[in-house]
């Protein structure tokens, strides 16, 4: 027995195969498989912006957004 191994593109429900010339006139078993997409490989981001942190302004954080606002648009 003979295996040939392909993946094609199913297009308007049809699939071009082309066999070998030998094949001709031979009955042939075809199976179909569905192929799913390989995985994507994920990486985590978690320290990436290590080197960004400035320990000092941590302490700032809780008040960032009200002390920004009222840089910008003056305390009322």
């Amino acid at each position: 027995m003979e295996v040939i191994r392909t993946v094609k593109t199913v297009k308007n429900g049809q699939v071009l195969l082309e066999l070998p010339p030998e094949l001709s006139g031979q009955q042939v078993e075809i199976v179909v498989f569905t192929k799913k997409p390989d995985p994507v490989e994920r990486k985590s981001l978690k320290g990436v912006l290590q080197s960004y942190a400035k320990p000092d302004l941590i302490s700032l954080e809780s008040t960032a957004w009200e002390n920004a606002v009222g840089e910008k648009y003056g305390d009322s």
